[in-house]
Order: structure tokens, then sequence, then C-alpha cells
């Protein structure tokens, strides 16, 4: 059996996972609800997320659950309110929601796409840090979800590129305003994650038929990279909501297999 890096106990605290119906964002309520937190979570698909919620129930936690277009302030707002209400203050936010939804040059582009791509995954993250942050006590952790797509350049990505960009860069600004109140702010970046949002998935129709495409294979970024299960990646998120107050702060923390 695979050893995890730690299984730190996160009873009597609160946890926020946004793009939490499917892919990483499940995966990571589960680890975390398993793990004893009470769990506020929020996606666009309501029957996606109230399935969940059920799952989180059954394990004896407490569970907010909110169909949220995080791309909206005063949905995000009003979901806040809700986790605020029924949870408390949140320890923990792992700000994951996020799309890629087109796949073409710049000259081809649809100027409202290319902007619904930056106001969900880059102006989605500053909303929900914006709605938890003043509330947010000592020892927080807030975890943005970055790309590779961040940090190198990819022709016909333009859209995705830059909003990861602009995430990796707000983590840092963020992390400057608040490492004195003892709040860590640091960006993920997966890698690839067999995930059905990205170009590579292939079709498939589940995140079980991607990792199966690409077993034995090497993955789609670079020879050395492998595609893993969203699991893998909830394990390294409980990791890095396990360090304390004195831990890495304005960082990217990486699990791909490959430089940028």
């Amino acid at each position: 059996m695979k050893r995890r890096m730690t299984n730190k106990d996160f009873s009597g605290k609160v946890a926020v996972v946004t793009g939490a119906g499917r892919g990483i964002g499940r995966a990571v309520v589960r680890d975390l609800a398993r793990s004893g937190a009470d769990i506020g979570m929020c996606s666009r698909s309501a029957d996606e997320l109230e399935a969940l919620a059920s799952e989180v129930r059954e394990m004896g936690r407490k569970v907010v659950a909110v169909p949220t277009d995080v791309a909206k302030w005063d949905k995000v707002e009003a979901f806040a309110a809700e986790v605020k209400k029924e949870l408390g203050p949140v320890d923990l936010l792992f700000n994951n929601a996020g799309v890629s939804l087109e796949s073409v040059p710049v000259a081809e582009s649809d100027p409202a796409t290319w902007r619904r791509v930056i106001d969900i995954n880059l102006t989605g993250v500053y909303h929900v840090a914006r709605a938890f942050i003043n509330d947010m006590p000592r020892g927080g952790i807030i975890l943005n979800t970055g790309s590779g797509a961040g940090e190198s350049k990819v022709p016909n990505h333009s859209s995705y590129n830059a909003s990861k960009a602009g995430v990796h860069m707000f983590t840092g600004v963020l992390a400057l305003e608040v490492w004195d109140r003892g709040i860590c702010v640091n960006t993920l970046i997966p890698g690839p994650v067999a995930t059905l949002i990205v170009d590579w998935s292939m079709n498939a129709q589940s995140e079980e038929e991607v990792l199966a495409a690409f077993k034995d294979k090497p993955g789609p970024q670079a020879p050395s990279e492998i595609v893993k299960p969203a699991s893998e990646v909830a394990e390294f998120v409980h990791y890095l909501f396990s360090l304390s107050e004195s831990g890495p702060t304005g960082q990217v923390c990486s699990i791909a297999r490959r430089p940028f």
C-alpha cells in the first residue's frame, strides 16, 4: 500500500472548496471530510454538488453546498455568507474552480469566450479570496489552483495561460498582504490530471477512461509527465493544509514532472 505524505486530523476546522463538483475539487472534499473537516463547497453543477454533499453528511461532517458561478461577485458573497452563518470562519480555502474553453490562435479566438475564461479562472479566485479573507483566523491557509501554463507559453491557449499567470501573481501579492496575520497563501500546480476539462482528455466520458488511455504512456506535456488521478492531488493538498503558519507562503507548489 502506498504511504501517504501525511494524515492530519482536521477536526474542528472549516474548509471551503470551489469547483467541488468533479475532478480535483471533489477529491479534495472527500479527503478533507474523511479527515474531520466541515465543508463549505460550491460549483456550477447542482446535481454533482448535492451528490457529494450527501457523501460528506454520511461521514458525519457538516456541509454547506451552494451552486455558484465564481465569476459573479453577488453569487460568491451569498455563498460565503451561508458558509460563515452555518459553519463559522474558514480555516482552509482551496480556490480551485477553473475552465479551459477554447484552443485556437488569438486571431481566431472569440472575445466573449476569452473573457469568460479570465472571469472564472482569475476573477473568480479574487472573488472567493475577497469574500473569506477578512474573517480567516491566524493559521489559515489559502491554496489557489494554478497551472504550468501560467509559467510557460503555449500557443492557442492564450486565455488559459493568461488567467493562470494572473493567479500566480495574485497569490504572491495576497501572501505579502496577510503574512503578518499568520495566513499562508500558495499556488498549486497539479500537473496533468485525469479530468474531463482538458483538451487532451481524448473525448473520454470519465476520469477512469482518461487514466486508462494514458496507462504506461507519457503525459501530454512532456515524456517525463505522468497523468495522475485526482486523489493524488488531494493528498498533496492535504499535506499543504497540514503545515503551520511558519510554512511556505507566496510560493508555487508543484507536483508536475517537468521544469518550467
